[in-house]
């Protein structure tokens, strides 16, 4: 792959249901990403587990994104459990408070 096209890989953003019906984002989780992965959320009637073990990024507007789903969750007496939660990206949910209002199960590394 040429270092362009790398590039943009690396800048890229899925989100999808994985074989378990958990949701699985990868790539970077940025502000020009957050409507897609919102629109992706609340499509589903309740996502409880979010498997983040190759999410590289996740920016103050991908916060925004899991703290609206955890409200609309916990609406319905449920809430978040992320799962696989790379360590540079758990620091940032540590750092932000975000470990106190979801559910941490399990942290990769």
């Amino acid at each position: 792959m040429n270092d362009s096209r790398r590039t943009a890989a690396k800048n890229m953003f899925d989100i999808q249901l994985g074989k378990a019906g958990e949701v699985v984002m990868a790539g970077r989780l940025d502000a020009t990403q957050c409507d897609a992965a919102l629109s992706f959320l609340n499509a589903l009637s309740e996502p409880r587990v979010i498997d983040l073990g190759r999410l590289d990024y996740i920016s103050s507007a991908g916060l925004r994104v899991l703290l609206v789903t955890q409200k609309r969750v916990r609406g319905s007496g449920a809430g978040l459990k992320l799962i696989n939660v790379r360590p540079e990206i758990h620091e940032i949910f540590r750092y932000t408070g975000f470990d106190r209002i979801i559910e941490i199960a399990a942290v990769a590394g």
